[in-house]
C-alpha cells in the first residue's frame, strides 16, 4: 500500500515530547507530556511511553507503554526500583483507526496499554499470508504487526492454529519492503529484530529525555518492628540538657520584698536612693520558722535573677524557635540519600517533619527570651553575585532553656512588632559557675538571608497580654497495620486571637511530630490533619 506518512502536530513545535518526570516517593513516577493534534480525521492520536536505566537505549528498548486517550497529557508508572535512575521519553504518534484496533491491546496496571508481541514461530517466505507468533491471545482482532523492517496488515486471527491472516495486500504494507522472515531475524539481508510486535504508528520525530529517581522513603515505608516508622527516638548528635531545663525552669523570680523591696531599676535610673539590692528568702523548713525572712539564697537562683534583671534593662525580647532532633524522618530523604533537601518546606532542611519547635517562655506573657546582643561590625562585603551583607553578633543569655547550635531566633525592630532579621545560632559556650551551676549562655549568631527557607517557618511572635493554651481536634496517625493512632496538637494563642484566621504558627510536638497553620488551617502533616476550634 502506498501511503504519505501522517505524523502529529504540535501547537508550539519546539515544546515536544516529555515535560516532566518526578517520583511520588512510593515507586510512582508521575510524567507529563506536551499536547499534540493529529493533522488528518483520519488518524488518530496516542502516545508512546519510552524509559530505560541508561540513557543510550531509552528508544532501543522499545515502547514500554502506550497512552491512547489523545486528550490526556499525564500519568503514572508503577513499580519502578527504588534508588535507580530512570530516563524517561513520551512520542506522539498517528495510525489508522480503522486498519489498527488499539482498543484490543492489553491492559496494564498504569492504565496504560502495551503494544502486543510475540515470538516467530517458523520461518516464513515473502508470499506466506499466515504468521504463526506466539502469545497469539494477546493480539488484537485485526491490525498492523512489524516483522523485522516489514509491516504486514492482517484481517483477522486464527487463535487455534496461533496465526495471523494477512489480508488482502497486507505484505509490505506503508511501502515497507517485503522480505522473508526467519525465527533468528534474518530477512536475506540483515539480522533484524526477531519479535513480531503491534505496529506503533507514525511517531514524531522528537528525542527529549528527563532523568528522574526513584524514590521510595517515609510516610510510604510499611511499619516494621525493627524501625517502626523511621521515627528518630534519642538525640546522639547534641548536648542532653534535659536535666538542667528540669532544675532550673521553675526558679522563682526576684521577689523585690524585704530589703530588697525596691525595684533595682528604680535604684539605677536614680529614682531610689537609700536603699539596696539584698537577699533574703521567706523559710518554710518545718521548724517553727515559717515566716521568718532568713538570709541567703540558693547561688544559682540568685545568679538567674540578677541575670534577669539585667536582661530586662539591656537585653532585647527575642523569639525563639528549638531545632527538631528526634520525631518522624521528612520524605526528602530517602534510601539512597540520608541528607535532607536544603529547601523542603516539609522539614526546612533539618530532616524532621516540621523542623523546628517554637518556644514559650513562661516568665513572660510575651512568651519572648531576652537576648543581650554585643556590639557588632555590619559590613558590605564584595562577592561574585554582587554585594554581601555580612553581620555575626555574639550575644548571651539566660541559661534556660538550653539552647543548641543550629536552633534560630528572631530579632525585633524597635517597634517590637516587625521582624529585622533572623540569626541562627553558630554555635554556644555555656560557662559554669561554681557547685556545678551554668552561669550563662554565650552565643555566636549569623544573620540569615532573607531568601532562606527559614523565612517560612511559621512564627507566634507574641502572646502577650494573657497567653492561653488551646488544642486541636483529635487526629489519627496511621499506625501498626494500619491502625489509626489518635492524638491532639496544643497551640498558645493571645488573647487578641479572635478568629481562626489570625493564627499562623507552629504546633506543638505529639507523637513526634507537629503541624504547620496558615491562616488558621492546619496543614497536612503525615497523612492526616486536625480542625482548630476557638473558645
Amino acid at each position: 500500500m502506498t501511503c504519505a506518512v501522517i505524523r502529529p502536530i504540535f501547537s508550539n513545535p519546539p515544546f515536544r515530547g516529555v515535560s516532566f518526570a518526578g517520583s511520588k516517593s512510593d515507586c510512582t513516577m508521575e510524567l507529563r507530556w506536551f499536547q499534540a493534534v493529529s493533522p488528518s480525521y483520519q488518524y488518530q492520536l496516542a502516545y508512546n511511553i519510552y524509559y530505560s536505566t541508561t540513557k543510550e537505549h531509552v528508544f532501543s528498548e522499545g515502547v514500554k507503554f502506550v497512552s491512547l486517550d489523545p486528550m490526556k497529557n499525564s500519568g503514572s508508572i508503577l513499580g519502578l526500583t527504588p534508588g535507580d535512575q530512570y530516563f524517561f521519553a513520551v512520542k506522539a504518534t498517528c495510525y489508522e483507526g480503522s486498519k489498527n484496533n488499539l482498543s484490543q491491546l492489553p491492559v496494564d496496571t498504569n492504565g496504560f496499554s502495551i503494544y502486543s508481541e510475540g515470538v516467530l514461530l517458523s520461518n516464513i517466505s515473502a508470499t506466506d499470508m499466515l504468521i504463526p507468533v506466539s502469545d497469539i491471545n494477546t493480539f488484537p482482532h485485526y491490525g498492523i504487526v512489524q516483522v523485522g523492517d516489514e509491516l504486514i496488515r492482517y484481517s483477522s486471527v486464527d487463535f487455534v492454529t496461533s496465526n495471523l491472516v494477512v489480508a488482502t495486500g497486507g505484505r509490505g504494507y506503508y511501502d515497507s519492503n517485503v522480505r522473508s522472515h526467519a525465527v533468528d531475524g534474518y530477512d536475506g539481508y540483515y539480522f533484524e529484530n526477531p519479535l513480531v510486535r503491534y505496529f506503533a504508528g507514525f511517531e514524531d520525530d522528537n528525542i527529549s529525555i528527563i532523568m528522574e529517581e526513584c524514590k521510595f522513603s517515609w510516610p510510604s515505608y510499611p511499619y516494621t518492628l525493627a524501625d517502626g516508622y523511621r521515627e528518630k527516638t534519642t538525640d546522639i548528635l547534641t548536648t542532653d540538657f534535659s536535666e538542667n531545663d528540669a532544675a532550673t525552669v521553675g526558679f522563682p523570680a526576684y521577689d523585690f520584698a524585704g530589703y530588697h523591696r525596691t525595684d533595682p531599676i528604680d535604684v539605677l535610673t536614680g529614682d531610689c536612693i537609700g536603699s539596696y539590692i539584698g537577699g533574703e528568702q521567706y523559710c518554710a523548713d518545718g521548724y517553727g520558722n515559717i515566716g521568718h525572712q532568713v538570709r541567703g539564697l540558693s547561688a544559682n537562683n540568685a545568679n538567674n535573677q540578677r541575670q534577669e534583671v539585667l536582661l530586662s534593662t539591656t537585653g532585647e525580647s527575642c523569639v525563639l524557635f528549638k531545632r527538631m532532633w528526634t520525631g518522624k524522618t521528612c520524605r526528602c530523604m530517602d534510601s539512597s540519600r540520608e541528607t535532607p533537601e536544603p529547601r523542603c518546606t516539609n522539614c526546612f532542611g533539618t530532616g524532621i517533619v516540621n523542623g523546628f519547635q517554637q518556644y514559650f517562655n513562661p516568665r513572660r506573657s510575651d512568651s519572648r527570651i531576652m537576648v543581650r546582643f554585643d556590639p557588632s561590625v555590619e559590613d558590605l562585603v564584595p562577592q561574585d553575585a554582587g554585594l554581601e551583607s555580612t553581620f555575626s553578633p555574639n550575644s548571651w543569655t539566660l541559661t534556660v532553656p538550653a539552647i543548641k547550635d543550629r536552633d534560630f531566633i528572631i530579632r525585633f525592630k524597635d517597634d517590637q512588632i516587625t521582624e529585622e532579621y533572623r540569626y541562627e545560632i553558630l554555635n554556644v559556650t555555656r560557662n559554669k559557675m561554681f557547685l556545678d551551676a551554668y552561669g550563662a549562655q554565650k552565643m555566636a549568631l549569623a544573620r540569615i538571608r532573607k531568601t532562606d527557607q527559614l523565612y517560612q517557618v511559621r512564627a507566634f511572635r507574641n502572646t502577650a497580654t494573657m497567653p492561653q493554651s488551646i488544642t486541636t481536634t483529635i487526629g489519627m496517625l496511621d499506625g501498626p497495620n494500619h491502625v489509626g493512632i489518635p492524638h491532639l496538637h496544643t497551640l498558645v494563642i493571645s488573647e487578641n486571637i479572635t478568629s481562626l484566621s489570625q493564627i499562623s504558627q507552629e504546633s506543638g510536638v505529639s507523637l513526634g511530630h507537629s503541624h504547620t497553620i496558615i491562616n488558621g488551617v492546619v496543614q497536612p502533616s503525615l497523612g492526616h490533619t486536625h480542625n482548630i476550634i476557638l473558645p
